[in-house]
């Protein structure tokens, strides 16, 4: 990365500096070295002095020491987020216990610089975060331009964004937003209407047609609205929504409107003057009355309606109960149907290094299915795994996943990764059956590299803590390398890192899918990874989904990678 030092100077020259430490003879020299970036530097002697020179200098950047008096500097950059979560902070210090790590990154902190100073990492560092507040500064301007270009656009965007092309009705997007306009004294109510059999006019008459009888009938649905005092929507293909926000819901108007509507289209068929005939439209309602969710609970009650043959349907929780208790029980049938015939399958996701080579494979879960026409369709665990986590099936399906991961994959000659959930160590028969496989496997490839990786999900909720540990220990002694997946997801793993002592963290997806626009992810993870690389922890960023997030995390000092960006999951038929 080439790196433009004259400019940079250039622009920190422009930045006012604070400057917290408590040893003269560490400030008198840090503060020289300073001066080649800063001309303007506040400094502050304590932790206390510094909070204090912090509020009234207004500094763009800080650097600090920790162990200090009155107030220490863990504690000051606690007070100082409270005011300003962005401000770029750098820690240099002689302390590097895990939990000033761990609280170093909660703050959020840009870098941390042990003493003895240490001139190479203390101009990388240093010239990372000039970099990042320089590129901040120059988005900013950029970004004032695009907002005054935007601006002189928006009267012609609105028209194109919010106005259905076809009938010249509002469209889904205006209702989305009218609907989050209502608050607590507002209450959306919401007629859902969909033609019925609509796909029947399109291919008896044409599409030309088709879209006519939907010009026509939005016409004389508008028409009606605008006498109710209703807002009239087309919001996709054949469906249409009536709305108003009232603050108090008028049932009996409510069945007025259900019941003229009904009249209103059979008195006012549509006429087609191509095909010289009179078609008469019949729809299906659904209604809700709330403020949450409204167009979706309309749209429950509009299969409710259609799955039990009735005109109309309002929302009510029971409803929507019934369709969850459906899908809960059709799974859970499908789940047993796909042990029992062997349609559990792994699919493995490609895992590379630096130079984009693949080093191994992450073993996922799916289902195979077949439709009605024969064809094969793959069923991800988004589906199924949560509802076979409640209806008591997540440990047969648990056990069947790794037991044929590790069968498929013994003669691949490559590394593979499994995932295990807390509750899966304290699984008798699946940890039986692992032991083995971990023997089988360990026996087979004793003259190369390749090894069984077990990601181990971060879990708030390891309430045995020695005994989860004393497991993990067991399994490493049978040759598993040990990862730690979801990391970042939340705080509870950082505890225990020292004693797993994982060889691998995977950084959380949520982390890494933002890391292009969101700056406390991009830091979040240069946390992680120098907390890793102090600890000799490999680091693998999940959900790399095309190339720019590649080059951030790349830039980030991430070891590995994973994602779409290098290779969808695949059979094992096309695993090389």
């Amino acid at each position: 990365m080439r790196r433009n030092i004259k400019n940079l100077v250039k622009f920190s020259k422009t930045l006012k500096l604070l400057y917290v430490e408590d040893n003269l003879e560490a400030r008198e020299q840090t503060i020289k070295l300073l001066k080649n970036f800063f001309e303007d530097i506040v400094v502050g002697i304590d932790g206390k002095d510094g909070f204090e020179k912090f509020e009234k200098a207004k500094p763009d950047i800080i650097f600090t020491d920790l162990n200090m008096p009155h107030m220490s500097g863990i504690d000051m950059l606690r007070k100082i987020r409270e005011t300003d979560e962005n401000i770029p902070c750098i820690i240099v210090s002689a302390h590097n216990e895990p939990e000033y790590f761990i609280d170093s990154i909660k703050l959020g902190v840009d870098g941390y610089i042990l003493k003895p100073l240490e001139v190479n990492q203390f101009s990388t560092i240093l010239y990372k975060t000039i970099e990042r507040l320089k590129l901040k500064q120059e988005d900013k301007n950029h970004t004032k331009i695009l907002e005054q270009k935007v601006q002189e656009r928006t009267k012609e965007l609105a028209q194109k964004l919010y106005y259905d092309n076809l009938t010249g009705l509002l469209n889904r997007y205006a209702l989305i937003e009218k609907l989050s306009l209502c608050d607590n004294k507002l209450i959306p109510i919401v007629f859902l209407i969909n033609i019925d059999s609509f796909r029947a006019y399109n291919e008896l008459y044409g599409i030309e047609i088709g879209n006519t009888i939907l010009k026509k009938f939005a016409n004389l649905l508008e028409y009606y609205g605008k006498g109710k005092g209703y807002f009239t929507y087309r919001i996709f293909g054949d469906e249409f929504v009536l709305f108003e926000s009232v603050e108090y819901i008028d049932l009996q108007k409510y069945e007025e409107t259900v019941s003229e509507l009904f009249s209103y289209f059979a008195k006012n068929r549509v006429y087609i003057k191509s095909i010289n005939e009179y078609i008469e439209i019949s729809f299906t309602i659904g209604m809700s009355f709330g403020n949450k969710n409204a167009l979706s609970k309309a749209d429950i009650a509009l299969s409710d309606a259609k799955d039990n043959g009735k005109k109309y349907s309002t929302y009510n929780v029971q409803i929507d109960r019934t369709k969850q208790l459906k899908n809960n029980l059709y799974w859970k049938k499908e789940i047993k149907n796909a042990l029992d015939e062997d349609r559990v399958e792994p699919y493995f996701q490609p895992i590379v290094d630096k130079e984009q080579k693949i080093i191994k494979y992450e073993s996922l879960i799916r289902i195979r299915q077949y439709d009605e026409f024969g064809e094969e369709k793959i069923i991800t665990p988004y589906n199924f795994l949560d509802i076979a986590i409640q209806t008591k099936q997540y440990d047969d399906l648990s056990y069947r996943m790794i037991e044929k991961s590790i069968e498929l994959m013994k003669n691949k000659n490559i590394s593979f990764s499994i995932n295990l959930d807390y509750s899966d160590f304290y699984n008798k028969n699946l940890m039986g059956m692992l032991v083995e496989r971990l023997e089988e496997f360990q026996k087979n490839n004793q003259n190369n590299n390749n090894h069984i990786i077990l990601e181990v999900l971060e879990n708030q909720q390891i309430k045995d803590y020695h005994s989860f540990s004393k497991k993990i220990k067991e399994l490493k002694e049978l040759g598993a390398i040990i990862a730690i997946d979801d990391f970042g997801s939340g705080y509870s793993s950082l505890t225990h890192v020292a004693g797993i002592a994982p060889e691998y963290i995977k950084i959380d997806a949520s982390l890494v899918k933002d890391v292009q626009t969101n700056m406390n992810s991009r830091k979040i993870i240069h946390s992680i990874v120098q907390l890793a690389k102090n600890l000799n922890i490999k680091t693998i960023a999940e959900f790399v989904a095309d190339r720019k997030i590649f080059d951030v995390v790349y830039d980030l000092g991430v070891d590995e990678f994973q994602g779409y960006y290098f290779g969808k999951p695949l059979s094992i038929k096309e695993v090389k």
